[in-house]
């Protein structure tokens, strides 16, 4: 009993002496914050402000974000005249002016998410009145938020000055060739405007399969009104749209997308016909011989027979792409026959028919 009473009373005078100590001013709670979007980019399209970006992934002490549960789309106004260019704002007067236009749930965030080979960027379109283009500079800037909504600080302020983009492309038609698909277009009348639309400097050309994003084929602008797409695969269906690409400026101005086609490239075309087909007759067989075919996607070779005098071609057999040789051994003495080739691609498309030859079956000599 008198162990347990001393080891309580060492435990109480230890308490009081660590009470005594000398107290600071307590600590705020210590609040993570998340990065700022480093990237946003802005370019016109028509009638329309394209916002890019990516969410950043790390808080400001540098420990990684599991989410980002909501972006906040900021905008200021700045008006412009040809006597007064609007000013840059900085980020103090962009915060005092700037208006929020919209939360970007993780929801919608999902459907605004582009895929690329390197990154992952998200896509919002904001429309513009038809009276603000030429006469307003607009002002952007992003807020992120995790998923305990804790807020980021704004991104730095982009500014784009908007003007007149030209207008629509109409009448866009895709064909299907053998080598490559052919997109043409015309180029579509200009309709009066308030601001006289930039000069069109060439065009964009943008295609897409299945549930992907649209990309843009050509790494420069389309001088011509066609564009040949070389990379493509038969049995796939596509999805062709064109845009007008106003002046040199940086980041360009696009007009709105031309009329959607979408076509299956449905392989129609057959390989060539074989050539060099050479003839050995002997006694009780007539052989025969030609030069491969090159076509990469080469089946095959059917050969055809008909008895001289005759009309008709009669399908004698059919051989796999690797052989370029036949020996026919139904044939009859003293008889001579007709021989054509015909080449085959994976899908069926068959060739014309070869240059034709004949050969006499010889007898047996006495």
């Amino acid at each position: 009993m008198k162990r347990r009473t001393s080891l309580l009373i060492l435990l109480f005078a230890g308490a009081i002496s660590a009470s005594c100590g000398k107290k600071g001013p307590l600590a705020p709670p210590f609040v993570r914050t998340p990065q700022t979007v480093q990237d946003l980019s802005l370019f016109q399209k028509g009638n329309e402000v394209i916002l890019s970006w990516s969410n950043p992934a790390d808080y400001v002490d540098g420990n990684p974000m599991r989410e980002v549960s909501e972006v906040e789309v900021w905008m200021a106004e700045e008006a412009r005249t040809e006597a007064r260019p609007a000013a840059k704002l900085t980020a103090e007067e962009f915060e005092n002016k700037a208006k929020l236009l919209v939360r970007l749930q993780k929801s919608r965030l999902a459907s605004l998410l582009q895929r690329g080979t390197e990154s992952a960027k998200f896509f919002y379109a904001y429309p513009v009145e038809p009276e603000k283009i030429g006469r307003t500079v607009l002002v952007f800037a992003l807020k992120v938020k995790d998923e305990k909504r804790r807020a980021s600080e704004f991104s730095e302020p982009v500014s784009l000055q908007l003007l007149s983009s030209p207008s629509p492309l109409q009448d866009v038609q895709v064909n299907v060739l053998a080598q490559y698909i052919e997109v043409r277009w015309e180029i579509a009348a200009a309709e009066p405007a308030k601001a006289a639309p930039l000069k069109t400097v060439g065009y964009n050309v943008y295609r897409s399969t299945g549930e992907e994003v649209p990309t843009r084929l050509n790494e420069s602008p389309v001088m011509a009104n066609e564009y040949r797409d070389m990379n493509f695969s038969f049995g796939t269906t596509y999805r062709y749209f064109v845009r007008a690409v106003a002046s040199d400026l940086v980041p360009p101005i696009e007009s709105l997308d031309s009329n959607v086609v979408e076509i299956l490239a449905k392989d129609s075309f057959p390989p060539a016909p074989p050539t060099g087909l050479t003839i050995i007759a002997g006694t009780s067989f007539i052989a025969l011989s030609w030069e491969a075919n090159k076509e990469p996607d080469l089946g095959g070779y059917r050969v055809w027979r008909r008895e001289a005098g005759q009309a008709d071609f009669v399908l004698l057999g059919s051989l796999p792409a690797t052989e370029s040789s036949y020996s026919d051994s139904a044939v009859e003495k003293n008889r001579r026959y007709d021989y054509a080739i015909t080449a085959l691609d994976d899908v069926g498309n068959e060739s014309q028919k070869s240059g034709v030859v004949s050969g006499l079956v010889r007898g047996d000599r006495p």
